[in-house]
């Protein structure tokens, strides 16, 4: 987790203190934040309702009773980012060999064909395996990233991808090769990769 050192000024018998620009534009700030007063400390939150996740079993237990399926043609043409096509024609460049993969980049897969309730289409993935893999072997991990947000689920981890809000699906954590790979769409931000460190040891390295 990113931390900054801010000064506080006087602004009559109150005090306040500026945000950087590129944290405001990066949590959609407007005009009004929440203040939160917790045993830690202060925390300043984006106007709106604060999301709490579910337990682990709650968790599983909506995720079975939404029962997505990913190898229907209609679902699928429902999920995208908005700003960006989804079509592989549009989108998809073949990964070249020579070209780095690096952890935390956000790039096309193509993950078809799958099964079942795997997440399927040329979509845009995130690669988590580390670097020194990725320069060695012909595959990389990845997680999914969809635009059908579930933000309670614990499994999910909520990014900004192109500009538009995003999921990380690590319930959905996969080995493909590097051949399925496109080009690059995007990276994930420090802050981000950090809290996709912690929900995969939590998910899985306990």
């Amino acid at each position: 987790m990113r931390t900054r050192e801010l000064k506080v000024a006087r602004i009559g018998n109150s005090r306040g203190v500026r945000l950087p620009a590129a944290s405001l534009k990066r949590y959609s700030v407007g005009s009004v934040m929440i203040m939160e007063e917790r045993a830690e400390g202060m925390l300043l939150r984006p106007a709106g309702p604060a999301v709490e996740k579910l337990t682990w079993e709650d968790t599983a237990r909506e995720m079975a009773a939404t029962n997505e399926d990913w190898s229907e043609w209609d679902v699928l043409d429902g999920d995208g980012l908005d700003s960006v096509p989804w079509e592989a024609s549009n989108v998809f460049k073949p990964h070249s060999r020579k070209e780095a993969v690096k952890r935390y980049e956000v790039r096309w897969a193509d993950l078809d064909p799958s099964r079942g309730a795997e997440m399927a289409k040329t979509r845009p993935v995130v690669i988590v395996s580390l670097d020194e893999l990725n320069a060695r072997l012909q595959t990389v991990t990845v997680c999914p990233i969809t635009s059908r947000l579930h933000p309670v689920w614990r499994c999910r981890l909520s990014v900004r991808c192109e500009g538009r809000p995003a999921e990380i699906a690590v319930d959905q954590i996969r080995a493909v090769s590097k051949a399925r790979l496109g080009s690059r769409v995007d990276a994930l931000s420090d802050d981000e990769a950090s809290a996709l460190r912690r929900l995969i040891t939590e998910m899985f390295g306990e």
